[in-house]
């Protein structure tokens, strides 16, 4: 089996580049399930554990991805998470580059990353239910639920191994 070049890579958000992930956006029915880009890079801007990227294809950016390490001096986080835990805080692609397989080469891409940090045992995250919501994709990447929910509006939790 041939590994193949993942068709997206994740880059730093720039100056330059800011303007361009402030245009992406989401489908008008996950909009109240998706914060947008401008909070997700303002908060990122001002907590020391973010790890704020975007997602290229080629040099098209197309979404953005944003991990918390609460192991990071200063990180701050508003849900408890446990030693060895690091967060998908945020993650979005764009409603024109949505279901080209570049949400799960993304993931891939974040979880190499992952595994070079120290002592990193689970990956968290969580998601708004309904009919349109993420669920599926996230069940079928390899998440599992925890069965618990988060009380900033019943988001669900998942979890997988990095």
């Amino acid at each position: 089996m041939t590994d193949h070049p993942s068709p997206v890579s994740l880059r730093e958000i720039t100056f330059a580049t800011v303007r361009q992930f402030l245009d992406l956006d989401v489908a008008e029915h996950q909009r109240s399930s998706v914060a947008s880009n401008a909070r997700s890079i303002a908060e990122a801007h001002f907590n020391p554990g973010a790890w704020l990227r975007g997602i290229y294809r080629g040099d098209t950016p197309v979404g953005l991805i944003l991990l918390l390490n609460p192991a990071i001096p200063g990180a701050l986080s508003r849900s408890p998470m446990t030693d060895g835990d690091v967060a998908l805080w945020r993650f979005m692609l764009d409603l024109r580059h949505q279901k080209h397989g570049y949400g799960k080469h993304a993931l891939d891409l974040a979880r190499s990353e992952i595994r070079r940090w120290s002592n990193v045992k689970r990956l968290m995250s969580s998601y708004v239910p309904g009919e349109h919501g993420p669920e599926q994709f996230y069940l079928r990447y390899g998440f599992q639920k925890t069965g618990g929910t988060r009380a900033n509006g019943g988001e669900i939790e998942i979890w997988m191994t990095p």
